[in-house]
């Protein structure tokens, strides 16, 4: 069969990698540090739905044939709703690439401070009570906190409930403190992931300190598996909102794994890398960076985990549709919510 009409799914893109994988492991493995998708170039292969990025430690110009990665990797991949193969020729693209390694700052201490700009709301009553309005925002059956990376917390231990931070408001104009207290609610084992933590505070903390403007918002749009497929084949922009900054970024590439040091083998990672060269002298997604969100034409996208060295201008994010459904669960929640994406 000739290669599948439309977009890749999650499912396929993950059974391809692998696939490609076990390849490179008998040729390359030492050189060939991750491989990812990225929207194909037309004309190189105009019916190709996505290329294959192999990012290497080192281009070599001479290369043997049994280490040797093909223009076009010929790949079959069963269709498991027909049992039928495709038969997709693969255009690649190699790419050297700097270590990638995370970007926040551990804390140690009580004192230390973690940045957040990531509203979340959620309840474990079921069925689910309604949303908190301006008539009623003290509703005790919803929790409030805010969005970080769990790797911000490792040797802390297991003990959540103990754990508490003090989180800085960021790009926001409030009346209230600028720091306010909270307590780690939930957060992803690391390694393995996925690196996502919740620290819990009162609603009327996060509106006195401006990261909500009302108590009644909507839930944000969060990004689907449809929509990593889709971008995957067509490439997508947007805004990095980080510690009272906003970054124009675009996609790089999708991995349906990425293993980053210290943070272990992670489930969707998208690359991406800032569109300007303004201020060429900053690690845009340097150090610290961790825990900023991706917005793209209004849907939050995921929270970067870490970023390439030597210049930071490439960032790693995990995306939300995989980081959202674990924190549900781990919170036993009926309902989470994003509210508000501090920007202004």
């Amino acid at each position: 069969m000739n290669q599948p009409a439309g977009t890749l799914s999650m499912d396929c893109l993950r059974r391809l990698q692998q696939t490609l994988m076990r390849r490179v492991a008998s040729r390359d493995a030492d050189n060939v540090r991750s491989i990812g998708f990225a929207p194909a170039v037309s004309n190189r292969a105009s019916d190709a739905i996505v290329q294959a990025r192999f990012d290497v430690a080192r281009k070599a110009r001479d290369v043997s044939a049994q280490q040797r990665i093909e223009p076009v990797e010929p790949v079959r991949l069963l269709d498991r709703s027909t049992d039928a193969y495709h038969e997709l020729q693969l255009p690649t693209q190699i790419r050297q690439t700097g270590e990638i390694v995370p970007t926040g700052v551990a804390i140690s201490t009580s004192d230390e401070r973690a940045t957040t700009s990531v509203v979340v709301r959620w309840t474990t009553v079921d069925p689910e009570p309604p949303r908190p309005d301006q008539d009623h925002p003290d509703d005790p059956r919803w929790h409030w906190g805010l969005l970080t990376v769990s790797h911000l917390f490792v040797g802390r231990g297991d003990r959540d409930s103990q754990t508490r931070a003090a989180v800085r408001r960021v790009a926001a104009c409030g009346h209230g403190p600028d720091a306010i207290r909270s307590r780690v609610a939930a957060r992803g084992r690391i390694p393995g992931g996925p690196d996502i933590a919740v620290v819990e505070t009162g609603w009327d903390r996060l509106w006195l300190s401006g990261f909500i403007p009302e108590i009644g918002l909507p839930p944000l749009t969060v990004v689907t598996g449809e929509d990593l497929s889709n971008w995957t084949r067509t490439g997508t922009t947007g805004n990095f909102v980080g510690d009272a900054v906003i970054v124009p970024w675009t996609w790089q590439a999708f991995y349906p794994t990425l293993a980053i040091p210290t943070l272990g083998r992670l489930q969707h990672i998208v690359a991406y890398e800032r569109v300007t060269a303004e201020n060429a002298n900053q690690a845009t997604f340097g150090p610290g960076s961790s825990g900023g969100v991706l917005i793209t034409g209004g849907i939050v996208l995921g929270v970067q985990v870490a970023g390439m060295r030597p210049t930071f201008e490439v960032g790693y994010a995990q995306t939300l549709d995989i980081s959202l459904k674990w924190l549900k669960n781990k919170l036993r929640a009926t309902r989470l919510e994003l509210v508000n994406v501090v920007t202004a």
